[in-house]
């Protein structure tokens, strides 16, 4: 189809100029329809009007399994402060302000850098996974959720866990905790069981959680999910600060354990 496309846009140029008005507009509606269908995401989940977030039961019940300190740190960025998996996996030492408590994000969809407030619970979580683990993670070049031992990494490896270790993390836990649900099946030749939770459901349930907790405020929501359709609307937002950091801490309802300078004393 490649090699033969002058040809088809040749062709395409000699229907533009002698199709009646009428055909013109059902072609160009056939090819928006091909694109739509190939390129462009539903607007429409498969799943219909499902719930694909966690409720506060089952994020109880996912959490209570995790028995390893690094999966337990890696789904609390996406359960609280609502990252997506390529994100979080990518959390470094040096994206961390250790005196505002700020976690620098390098947003993948707007492709743009973020910053948003880590609650004190999860700050004092970070500082002690970062004490336990200094050795590893310096050799990680920093990141957090470094991949393996030093002696296994090639000079190709990521110093990183990848997206895909992360989600089979993500379903051993959901089946140990017995909330594998599937909901359907994958259309193709080889059809996929289809889950209802996955670990963008993480994220879903941080930001509706983020939203219920501050009054139904889909503007700081939508601020806080650093999404990018709704710019013309938060225009004004990024004035706005020091209310969406109140609005994180009020979301979380965390007990304040220590204060900051405390916290860096210990590292």
């Amino acid at each position: 189809m490649t090699k033969n496309w002058p040809q088809i846009k040749e062709q395409i140029s000699f229907l533009g100029q002698h199709l009646t008005k009428w055909n013109l507009v059902k072609t160009i509606g056939i090819l928006s329809e091909a694109r739509k269908s190939r390129f462009l995401r539903r607007k429409t989940p498969k799943y219909g009007s499902m719930n694909k977030g966690f409720t506060e039961e089952e994020l109880e019940a996912f959490f209570s399994v995790i028995d390893e300190p690094k999966a337990h740190l890696l789904f609390s960025f996406q359960a609280i402060l609502g990252l997506r998996i390529g994100e979080a996996i990518r959390v470094n030492v040096s994206d961390i302000n250790l005196r505002s408590r700020e976690l620098r994000i390098f947003t993948e969809k707007s492709h743009k850098t973020d910053y948003l407030l880590m609650p004190e619970k999860l700050f004092d979580s970070v500082l002690r996974y970062i004490g336990s683990y200094e050795t590893d993670i310096a050799r990680a070049d920093g990141f957090l959720f470094f991949s393996f031992s030093h002696g296994r990494r090639t000079e190709t490896t990521e110093p990183h866990i990848t997206t895909e270790t992360a989600r089979k993390m993500f379903v051993q836990y959901v089946r140990k905790a017995k909330l594998d649900m599937a909901y359907g099946y994958s259309v193709g030749k080889n059809p996929k069981t289809l889950y209802r939770l996955s670990t963008h459901s993480l994220r879903h349930h941080a930001i509706t959680n983020f939203c219920r907790k501050n009054g139904g405020n889909v503007v700081l929501a939508s601020k806080f999910a650093r999404h990018t359709d709704l710019q013309t609307t938060m225009v004004y937002v990024h004035t706005a600060k020091n209310e969406l950091y109140e609005s994180i801490e009020r979301a979380n309802n965390d007990e304040l354990l220590e204060k900051v300078r405390k916290m860096q004393e210990g590292i």
